[in-house]
């Protein structure tokens, strides 16, 4: 049995590495993280400390989180800065896998033509418009699961439904001058996620068109519901496609099996999301044998917002095991 389990670790770590800041989250995220027994693990808001002297950024907070846990000894990747082999300050993307990694790959911008926008309601006026760009990468890798074929496997965390920054339309960080500033940052926001789901998708086909029957699986924060323009992109259902056809290119929404109020992975002002999500294709998901949402104490990120610490996180993580 193989367990694949992703968990958005909520901007974990500090700026600076602060041992007694971050011992109550800790606490909080190491027995959770144990709990889920994962052979893969795939973190997202993974932040990186800077040591007085030192110029680049290491994942201390992390190192310290998984002391002592089996994780300690796992194959690790990260994502980097795309200006240097270095990680972020903030959201880093982190898998932890106990098998032998064959490959790895970042992808900081789309492979394709991407959409050019230029909003009208910025200030001042942009000169020309730019191409839209993406919020986080995209991790890829290729994983030796023991068999003759690998597992290729995309960790992600899609950009939020939240308007992305106009020039000169907010007046505070969390205050917006207008409404027009903030449609327009509502709807850059919505299309860097489309943007990136669809230049995904896209890498995707292309492991299908090289490989007959691939073990593919997307795990992460999609900041997207079963019913959203990114998620049904990534899907490709046949009902969607129109061409039972293409059926064997399609992709599973693995918590999709589990009744709604199992499957939220997020509270929002009292409302269950599911947000996070492990995706498989039709080799992968032949293959599952159980999928769990472990929402069990999951608090509300608005109405609990002062918690975070005694919670470890506002999302719950999802695990699923696979029978080889």
């Amino acid at each position: 049995m193989i367990r694949l389990a992703t968990f958005n670790i909520e901007s974990f770590g500090d700026d600076k590495f602060k041992a007694e800041r971050l011992e109550p989250r800790i606490r909080a995220l190491r027995p959770k993280l144990l709990e889920l027994e994962a052979d893969i693990l795939c973190l997202q808001e993974v932040n990186a400390q800077k040591l007085p002297g030192e110029s680049e950024r290491k994942f201390l907070a992390l190192d310290a989180l998984l002391a002592g846990t089996p994780y300690e000894t796992f194959h690790a990747v990260t994502t980097t800065r795309p200006d240097a082999p270095s990680p972020g300050d903030r959201h880093n993307l982190v898998v932890l896998s106990r098998f032998p990694v064959l490959e790895s790959r970042i992808h900081h911008e789309a492979a394709m033509h991407v959409p050019l926008w230029q909003p009208d309601h910025a200030s001042p006026a942009m000169d020309a418009p730019e191409a839209l760009s993406f919020d986080r990468p995209v991790l890829e890798l290729t994983l030796d699961i023991g068999g003759e074929t690998p597992l290729h496997l995309f960790a992600v965390h899609l950009r939020a439904p939240i308007a992305a920054p106009i020039p000169g339309g907010k007046t505070a960080p969390k205050v917006w001058k207008n409404v027009p500033a903030w449609a327009e940052g509502y709807f850059l926001a919505s299309m860097m996620r489309t943007v990136q789901a669809l230049d995904l998708r896209l890498k995707i086909d292309g492991l299908f068109d090289r490989h007959p029957e691939p073990l593919i699986a997307v795990a992460g924060d999609f900041n997207a519901t079963e019913d959203s323009t990114a998620l049904r992109l990534l899907l490709a259902d046949p009902d969607d496609t129109g061409n039972p056809d293409l059926a064997n290119r399609q992709l599973f929404q693995l918590d999709a099996a589990l009744p709604p109020e199992l499957r939220r992975t997020v509270i929002h002002k009292g409302r269950g999301q599911a947000l996070d999500h492990i995706l498989a294709s039709p080799a992968l998901f032949s293959r599952m044998r159980d999928i769990e949402v472990f929402n069990d104490d999951l608090a509300d990120e608005v109405l609990d917002e002062g918690t975070l610490a005694e919670d470890g996180s506002f999302h719950a993580a999802v695990r699923a095991c696979f029978e080889f």
